[in-house]
């Protein structure tokens, strides 16, 4: 009797659970939604090999500053600096893959991978060189990584 009571206990604490992970799913979803609505991308969804990235490019001229958040970071946490930035030269934020407006990709998230994504993003996009690659914290390894990775792509300058 005991064991039959402990037993029901636990199936009803597992369903309590179960019930809980499907309302957070839901309601996750819905708020996602509703996201997406109230806050549309300011710049640009381009299709890289079957996935959209958010590319926001603003201001004129060369060369092109190419702004890159730190882990976990978006292009939003640029907006201040690109503001500023914009109204001297061209200068580009975008969201890595998974990150801000950006769709998730599967695969590697390394520094070489992110770089190539890059490199495709621009190309798709029509994005010229020569680029002034800014970053901070982990943006300073791909910026890095993307110079090492692809010299040839403009006029590089490199900055402390």
């Amino acid at each position: 009797m005991v064991r039959t009571r402990v037993l029901q206990v636990l199936v009803a604490v597992i369903a309590g659970l179960l019930l809980l992970g499907l309302v957070g799913a839901v309601s996750q979803a819905v708020a996602t939604s509703s996201d997406r609505r109230s806050y549309p991308p300011p710049g640009e969804m381009i299709n890289v090999a079957g996935h959209r990235f958010h590319l926001h490019c603003t201001g004129y001229g060369s060369p092109t500053v190419i702004l890159e958040a730190g882990n976990l970071g978006m292009s939003a946490h640029w907006v201040r600096v690109q503001q500023e930035v914009a109204q001297m030269t061209r200068v580009c934020s975008y969201d890595r893959a998974g990150m801000g407006w950006s769709e998730a990709r599967p695969g590697s998230r390394n520094a070489s991978q992110i770089s190539t994504e890059l490199r495709s993003l621009l190309t798709d996009a029509g994005e010229t060189g020569p680029y002034v690659l800014v970053g901070y914290s982990y943006g300073g390894l791909y910026a890095l990584n993307y110079a090492g990775q692809y010299p040839r792509r403009g006029g590089w300058s490199r900055a402390a």
